[in-house]
């Protein structure tokens, strides 16, 4: 009887330890097939950083920006900048010359109040504004955008005091029948202008309404030279010849029909400069259709 429990006993024992042994090693092999799992996965690439991510998310200026700006004494200038994906940075405009820095985002951060910032909500654009540009002003101005390193695009601003100047007094008298023959040169421009326009009396003379006028115009030479047949007197007034990015020139024209004889003496004049510059300019044509 002693011997059946001690056997039994003794089994109990061998019983709980291979129990304790199994689930050991149950563990250790869900262990390894933990292990093994983590490893069979597919491989996986760590988060991009910043400086990895595509460059289409950061900013960069638009092709589209003008490098090269001319501009009038007196007339406000606009320096256009614009950048895409511009985010939370910040545009800023910097004068090259002295790196004083002239406006960031909307505000202006210099004492002459000429220059200005321009933008709208929604828009690529940032604009400084140069309200009564002197000579002084010539020069480059760079757009900065407050990335890391800092972007910078210069943009060079020339400005010019070029003017319109018409041959001749500032008063015509002519007779009526005569021919009006006025030539206007654009002075001082840094290159040529895109046009050079006549007015009559602040409106733009519509050659298609009358006929008898002729309109030759070179932009290289910077000379445009505008005659009118058989004057009545409706084409009396005011002639003003507008270039673009330049002051305008005016002088009066009265068409007479013979009274005042002082001023017809006077007119007498003009019309035989006139009736000369129409040969030079006749003469000019023929130059240019021989080439």
């Amino acid at each position: 009887m002693a011997d059946g429990r001690a056997s039994s006993a003794m089994g109990n024992r061998l019983g709980r330890r291979f129990g304790l042994v199994t689930m050991e090693l149950v563990g250790f092999l869900l262990l390894l097939c933990v292990m093994a799992g983590g490893g069979s996965r597919p491989n996986q690439e760590p988060p991009a950083r910043p400086e990895q991510q595509s460059n289409f998310s950061q900013p960069r200026f638009s092709n589209l920006t003008r490098l090269r700006v001319i501009g009038q004494v007196g007339t406000p200038v606009y320096l256009t900048c614009r950048v895409h994906n511009l985010g939370d940075r910040a545009v800023s405009w910097v004068r090259r010359r002295d790196l004083k820095i002239l406006t960031v985002g909307m505000f202006a951060y210099t004492s002459d109040h000429r220059f200005t910032a321009a933008h709208s909500e929604g828009s690529e654009e940032w604009v400084l504004r140069i309200a009564s540009p002197t000579e002084q002003d010539s020069g480059v101005y760079e757009c900065q955008v407050s990335t890391e390193p800092k972007m910078s695009l210069p943009v060079h601003l020339q400005v010019a005091e070029s003017r319109a100047v018409i041959a001749g007094p500032r008063e015509l008298y002519l007779k009526r029948g005569s021919s009006i023959n006025l030539t206007c040169t654009v002075l001082a421009a840094p290159e040529p202008p895109e046009h050079i326009l006549w007015h009559i009396n602040n409106m733009v003379i519509k050659y298609t309404e009358r006929g008898g006028m002729l309109v030759v115009t070179n932009r290289r030479q910077r000379t445009s030279n505008l005659v009118i047949a058989k004057a009545t007197r409706l084409d009396s007034g005011n002639y003003s010849c507008r270039p673009s990015m330049a002051h305008i020139d005016t002088v009066l024209v009265h068409i007479l029909d013979g009274e005042h004889p002082a001023a017809m003496q006077h007119g007498t004049s003009n019309i035989q400069c006139g009736v000369s510059l129409v040969h030079r300019t006749l003469m000019l044509l023929l130059a240019f259709a021989v080439r």
